[in-house]
């Protein structure tokens, strides 16, 4: 079941889509999306349910598929650069199917799987 995004996520996908091309698109779909899920318990990336009427947005590389990777950054435990391996702990991304939002993932490379999304001050382009 579909709900409104939180503040934390929203802020997370403004933050994430505004350094795409053509961002107001993706500005515009997440104005309109929800939070459609976890991917597995614990687990911090998300589906996102965007309505057929929000805007498409076709700026990332296509797979075969109709999939879109779209905008990330890495997350760093401090937010500094440059890149570390102490420092590193995975990278956050938009996923899009046709034009669409449908994801938000956050894959770690750290012993544990993070218990929360990364902070702002956390992203580096």
């Amino acid at each position: 079941m579909s709900r409104p995004f939180s503040d934390a996520e929203r802020v997370l996908l403004q933050r994430l889509a505004s350094a795409a091309p053509d961002a107001g698109l993706l500005l515009a779909q997440i104005a309109l999306a929800e939070h459609d899920g976890w991917w597995f318990e614990g687990s911090q990336s998300f589906d996102i349910a965007t309505p057929d009427h929000a805007p498409e947005y076709f700026a990332g590389r296509l797979l075969s598929d109709g999939r879109q990777i779209g905008p990330g950054c890495s997350v760093r435990v401090d937010g500094a650069k440059p890149d570390s391996d102490a420092n590193y702990i995975g990278e956050i991304f938009l996923w899009l199917r046709d034009g669409r939002l449908t994801a938000m993932e956050y894959y770690w490379v750290t012993d544990e799987m993070p218990d929360s999304l990364p902070r702002l001050d956390q992203l580096v382009d």
